[in-house]
This record gives structure tokens, C-alpha cells and sequence, in this order.
């Protein structure tokens, strides 16, 4: 399902191959380190906002490989 700002802060029932989500809310959520964005429901926002903590602190840690005199 594609949601829009719009639709923030509507409740709606999805239905995927992996389950049944009921009463979900819409929400936006950002990334602090980039500001890329996610729109869409919570369970998923969830893991948009996982997936990028997780990335910038593989990107922090090559930085800090690199200035420890480690090389990628």
C-alpha cells in the first residue's frame, strides 16, 4: 500500500504475506543522521528508523576504522 502525508494520523487494517496488522496508525517518521523520511504505518516505520540507526553506525564505524589507521 502507498501512503501519502495525507494519510497521517489515519487507522487502517493491512493485510501482508507476512500477517495482519489491525488498527495501525499512519505516521511520518526521519532519520536524525540524513533526513531521508518514511511515511506509512508504524510497524514499518519502525523498521525504516532500525535500518538506518543500524547503517549510519556501520558508516561510524568505518570512520572510525579509517582514523584509527585501519583500512576498508
Amino acid at each position: 500500500m502507498k501512503y501519502k502525508k495525507e494519510d497521517i494520523g489515519k487507522i487502517v487494517e493491512v493485510i501482508t504475506e507476512n500477517g495482519h496488522y489491525i488498527d495501525e496508525r499512519i505516521v511520518t517518521v526521519f532519520c536524525n543522521v540524513c533526513g531521508s523520511s518514511f511515511t506509512g504505518i508504524i510497524r514499518e516505520a519502525g523498521g525504516f528508523l532500525a535500518g538506518h540507526a543500524s547503517y549510519h553506525a556501520w558508516e561510524f564505524q568505518l570512520e572510525m576504522d579509517a582514523d584509527n589507521g585501519l583500512t576498508t
